[in-house]
């Protein structure tokens, strides 16, 4: 019997009821995501069929060996295509379905830290964070300026011929992946989507630095940087950080045709992009630069992500998505407090929690959702 599902049985804490409670949701969980996975990794294979070719099998036995508190064999197939993706193997590596089921909801109480990432709220809560302004919110179909006093469609109205265009437009809640972002040139334009939306925010349209722009002019290329809150001490890390590029005229999102490079941890890039079927770039399909420079102050970024993170109260794993600006200055766009996407690292070889993989493995071994 897998430990976790053994240790729901003989927990003290919960009664008979709520024992098979846990265990139920818990298979339920397991179930949904591994089915959700395994057809992710069916697309994939199908395009890059040879991503699922074995490692040695020493290294494969290790790995299972590594995380059989949560699975009694724990698929192969993460393992693998970051292997044939990156050329390296680390026993590290976490299958994606034991992050989902497992690592992820026990290091994250959604109910907490849901705030944080709502996007009408970032600058009243991260102040003097480099934000992108506010111009103004819908929030459940009311209309707010950028202070929160509240509009009549009316008043928004005539708002509009005093805002400097362009303008975002951005889903403020619940969702991923870039959906639901607009580009607005003009205020009739901005006027109809105001109308046809219930959640948004309206900001300023960051430009981005050369730098960057040279690489996909379109939308803004960011940075994801993820910090980690040590459950052993309660110290802010950098994990890990990813240059995401759009390709062919897309948003930077690996959903949206986006593809994305690791970055070392000197600010250098990995030497390859890859997109969301695993395939690998050596350059920039537009562009035809090359993954070998060095991003700008990328000292400033890391410590500009630590400083938001440490503002997460109860927050484990924050993934802050990041933009240099023309004036040369990091700009935080987005706070990800859940949905975390590990094979950013891990595509490159670099096991999502890094040397901190041992004790997160510990951690929610003792402490797992299942046992609350």
């Amino acid at each position: 019997m897998v430990e976790i599902i053994k240790n729901i049985f003989i927990n003290s804490r919960l009664d008979s009821k709520n024992k098979i409670k846990s265990l139920l949701l818990y298979l339920s969980r397991r179930r949904g995501v591994g089915k959700a996975w395994q057809n992710r990794y069916q697309r994939i294979l199908e395009v890059n069929k040879f991503l699922d070719q074995p490692c040695d099998s020493s290294i494969e036995s290790k790995h299972q060996r590594k995380w059989s508190t949560f699975r009694k064999k724990a698929d192969l197939t993460t393992l693998r295509v970051c292997h044939n993706i990156s050329g390296t193997t680390d026993s590290r590596i976490i299958p994606e379905d034991i992050f989902a089921a497992d690592l992820e909801p026990t290091l994250i109480n959604d109910n907490i830290l849901h705030f944080f990432s709502h996007k009408s709220f970032y600058n009243r809560w991260f102040l003097n964070s480099g934000f992108p302004k506010d111009i103004f919110h819908r929030i459940q179909g009311e209309y707010y300026d950028c202070d929160f006093n509240k509009l009549s469609l009316s008043q928004l109205k005539k708002s509009l011929g005093e805002i400097n265009f362009p303008v975002v437009l951005k889903p403020n809640k619940d969702t991923y992946g870039g959906s639901g972002i607009c580009f607005v040139e003009d205020a009739d334009h901005l006027f109809e989507l105001c109308r046809e939306r219930k959640n948004f925010v309206v900001q300023e349209q960051i430009q981005q630095h050369p730098f960057f722009e040279r690489y996909h002019p379109v939308g803004l290329n960011t940075v994801r940087a993820y910090v980690y809150k040590s459950v052993s001490d309660d110290t802010h890390y950098i994990l890990n950080a990813t240059l995401r590029m759009g390709k062919g005229g897309s948003l930077d999102n690996e959903s949206s045709g986006g593809i994305h490079t690791m970055i070392r941890d000197d600010g250098s890039l990995n030497g390859y992009a890859v997109d969301k079927h695993g395939t690998k770039y050596l350059k920039h399909p537009d562009s035809g630069l090359a993954f070998d420079d060095k991003i700008p102050e990328f000292k400033s970024l890391k410590e500009l992500s630590k400083n938001i993170a440490r503002q997460v109260y109860f927050g484990r794993v924050v993934g802050l998505d990041l933009c240099f600006d023309k004036d040369g200055r990091w700009r935080v766009v987005e706070v990800n407090t859940k949905g975390h996407t590990i094979r950013f690292s891990q595509y490159a070889g670099e096991p999502f929690f890094g040397e901190f993989t041992d004790e997160v493995i510990e951690y929610c071994r003792k402490n797992h959702w299942t046992l609350q």
